[in-house]
């Protein structure tokens, strides 16, 4: 189960929405999208993804409705993406040796972000879990979910803020390819593309792994 809030940048998010749409024909994944906004959610319907509406508070009070919403469903694990996040296949190869041995929790440690008015890249090797492609197993939500929610009510620093309250569980963290997760910035982001670390590299380089389609969606942004 993908779990994708989205708020805005409807033309970045269908970049998104269309990337998990082609990977379902290779991959058993579900996709529940958390909306505020009547674009989103027609958007939702129109991918055929599953969706819940949520008031456009602090990320951390969106995300909790869509936590529980998503554990409803059947599911073995749960990826955190955002709706400016483009996966590849790759990514998912990667981790099926992980899902095959049923780790409690996973995720990658590098991430390319590409600037959506600049084009500039940079790639990020953050030497820690991050949020972005994160994978926990169903049980281990619910369990956490018996003493409180699984966010704070924070709108920065959710990936972290969510992990301590998974402290206790094993997790692994995964040496990924630069070219697996990739993150679309742009100026209504919590996170502005300069506020963020990472090694610049040329656009053609930074954006190997991308279909032509995308790279071309980006170039239009």
């Amino acid at each position: 189960m993908i779990l994708l809030p989205i708020w805005k940048r409807e033309k970045i998010t269908r970049i998104c929405l269309d990337n998990l749409k082609e990977l379902q024909k290779d991959f058993n994944i579900d996709v529940i999208c958390v909306v505020s906004e009547q674009w989103s959610k027609l958007a939702a319907f129109e991918y055929g993804f599953r969706y819940v509406e949520a008031p456009n508070e602090c990320i951390g009070a969106k995300m909790n409705i869509g936590v529980r919403e998503a554990i409803k469903f059947d599911f073995d694990y749960m990826m955190n993406l955002g709706s400016d996040d483009i996966i590849t296949k790759e990514l998912f190869d990667i981790y099926e040796p992980y899902f095959k041995d049923g780790l409690k929790m996973f995720g990658s440690r590098r991430v390319t972000f590409i600037d959506s008015e600049s084009k500039e890249v940079k790639r990020n090797d953050y030497q820690a879990m991050i949020g972005a492609g994160r994978c926990i197993r169903k049980d281990i939500i619910v369990e956490v979910l018996k003493s409180g929610e699984m966010y704070d009510k924070v709108q920065k620093g959710l990936d972290f803020n969510s992990q301590a309250k998974f402290i206790r569980h094993n997790h692994t963290e995964i040496e990924n390819p630069f070219n697996t997760i990739f993150d679309i910035k742009s100026c209504e982001n919590i996170w502005g593309f300069n506020d963020l670390g990472g090694d610049k590299v040329g656009f053609e380089e930074g954006v190997k792994g991308l279909s032509t389609s995308q790279i071309d969606r980006i170039l239009e942004l």
